[in-house]
Parts: structure tokens; C-alpha cells; sequence
């Protein structure tokens, strides 16, 4: 019989990748219905982070309201739909704060990002190298967007991925089940937030 699988909380930090009231709070009453399972797994989630003493990072995604640093590269996407490839919320913006609550709180640490990737300019990897974290425990949104761009980078990085299922979303249900069934199986291990819940209390 296997193991049981547990996570060392002396070497993990809990990311939750662009959890902002944008994405999980939204003003319009059906995507905000849609996504509340998401608030609530992210609820039990930052709980148990904290109760096992696990350090939470937040990230959000922001550009400048007169949005000249918003990504303009040509993509097969971006030529589809007549949407940038990347689009953020403005920063200092309400939307690009976080729902009440999952409010990050004194002890936790708040990264705004610019690019698909937790690591990409944002001092996320500094800190966790400073912290002495090689594990990282992620979700977020989109799935096969930014959270597996994380997870991919986080490879590179030398430090261990674990992805709370629940925890993740996509407007694209077939390349969200892709990407965590899939795609980010090479990288990192895909889990249950019960399993990941019990991971942390190992």
C-alpha cells in the first residue's frame, strides 16, 4: 500500500494566482453565481494554508488605465476573437482587489503581475528562495492559461507543483479538463482540495 502524501509545511507556500474580484467576484449576477463554488473551494483553501502555517501569496492581474503596458503581440487568439492576448484589470482599481472573503491579510504577501506567469517580474521566486519554499501549491485562473504557465515555470525553477483542482477555472471548459488532466501532469501533481487539505495536516 502507498504512503499516504503529504506536503512539508516548512517548505511550501500556497499561491492563488489572480484570485481577484475580477475574476471571482464579478458585478455581473450570473458569472459572479458561476463562479462562487470557486470563492468558496478558495475559502477552504486559504484556511488551511494558514492553519498549518503555510505562507499565502496573492497575485492580481494589473495594467495602467491608459493601458500602455498591455500586451499587443499578435496571436492566433488575439486575431479570432479582436481581443488582446492579455487583458488585466486597471490597477488601483476595485476589480483588482480581492473578495472580502479571501481579503489577504498583514501576514500574507500581494504580487501584482503584468504577464501570464506568477514568476514573471514579480519578486515571487526571490521570495520564496528567501523563505526557504521549494514547493508550491497553486490555482487560479485561467487554468490553461496563467496557472499553467506558473506551474510550467515553476518546473524550470526546481520547485515542486501541486494544483488544487477546485481551486482552478476557465471560459474554456474543454482546455481547462486539458490542462489539468493532461498538460500539466508532466509538471506537477494535480489534487483534490480534500487531498491537498489532508496533505497539509500530514
Amino acid at each position: 500500500m502507498p504512503e499516504p502524501e503529504h506536503i512539508d509545511r516548512r517548505r511550501a507556500a500556497l499561491i492563488a494566482y489572480d484570485v481577484c474580484r475580477r475574476a471571482l467576484a464579478p458585478s455581473d449576477p450570473a458569472r459572479r453565481a458561476a463562479m462562487r463554488p470557486v470563492l468558496d473551494a478558495w475559502v477552504q483553501m486559504i484556511a488551511a494554508a494558514r492553519a498549518a502555517g503555510v505562507p499565502v501569496f496573492y497575485t492580481t492581474p494589473v495594467s495602467r488605465a491608459d493601458g500602455a503596458d498591455v500586451v499587443m503581440l499578435p496571436t492566433d487568439l488575439s486575431a479570432e476573437t479582436g481581443v488582446p492576448p492579455l487583458t488585466n484589470a486597471v490597477e488601483g482599481t476595485a476589480e483588482a482587489g480581492f473578495p472580502d472573503e479571501i481579503a489577504p491579510r498583514p501576514e500574507d504577501y500581494v504580487f501584482l503581475k503584468r504577464r501570464p506567469s506568477a514568476f514573471y517580474g514579480t519578486g515571487v521566486a526571490e521570495l520564496l528562495h528567501m523563505l526557504r519554499r521549494d514547493t508550491i501549491v497553486i490555482g487560479g485562473g485561467a487554468t490553461n492559461r496563467g496557472v499553467e504557465t506558473s506551474v510550467r515555470e515553476a518546473f524550470n525553477l526546481d520547485l515542486a507543483s501541486i494544483v488544487v483542482r477546485e481551486c482552478c477555472w476557465s471560459g474554456d471548459p474543454a482546455a481547462h479538463a486539458y490542462s489539468l488532466d493532461k498538460a500539466m501532469k508532466m509538471y506537477a501533481r494535480i489534487r483534490s482540495l480534500d487531498q491537498v487539505a489532508a496533505m497539509l495536516q500530514g
